[in-house]
């Protein structure tokens, strides 16, 4: 399967990285323009896309990247959407495959969300696990179902997170 990476770099979601380290796949990491992006969308069966993002799309560089105007494209496409709020995103323009609803990765993020018996560690730690999940499950047939096996931890970081994964 060729499978594309969208992953804007963002030392804050830099640990995401490891989930295409050693891969042969496409990566855009940097600020790609609207008709180069469409073009290796167009040229992929899978599109991954991580990062920051709102309901609006997936963000990178003080700009939407991935927006509603590629979804014409995206809906052809086994997608993989993790970003906060990707939920809204996949939802309303009907995209199928894996994504994430509003997840946290830094320690702001668990406060904003009321997870205020999180600590820094936990924090930490989730991201570690969750990126190991998703590195363990990606290619599998079953990947909620995988990622809900794989990503364990006491934490409420971790319970958080958990049941903001979905499948289409």
């Amino acid at each position: 399967m060729k499978t594309l990476v969208i992953h804007p770099d963002d030392i804050s979601t830099a640990f995401l990285s490891q989930v295409y380290e050693g891969k042969d796949w496409t990566i855009i990491n940097d600020n790609p323009s609207k008709r180069y992006l469409k073009e290796q969308i167009e040229a992929h069966d899978r599109i991954i896309m991580m990062g920051h993002g709102t309901k609006w799309g997936l963000h990178g560089f003080q700009r939407t990247i991935v927006d509603s105007s590629y979804v014409y494209l995206l809906r052809e496409k086994e997608i993989i959407a993790i970003w906060c709020n990707a939920d809204e995103f996949v939802k309303k323009y009907d995209l199928k495959g894996f994504y994430t609803g509003m997840i946290i990765s830094e320690f702001e993020e668990a406060i904003n969300e009321g997870v205020f018996d999180a600590t820094y560690k936990d924090v930490n730690l989730s991201n570690i696990l969750f990126t190991d999940a998703v590195t363990k499950t990606i290619d599998s047939d079953d990947m909620l179902g995988d990622m809900i096996k794989e990503y364990v931890g006491d934490s409420p970081v971790i319970n958080f997170n958990k049941e903001r994964l979905y499948k289409r």
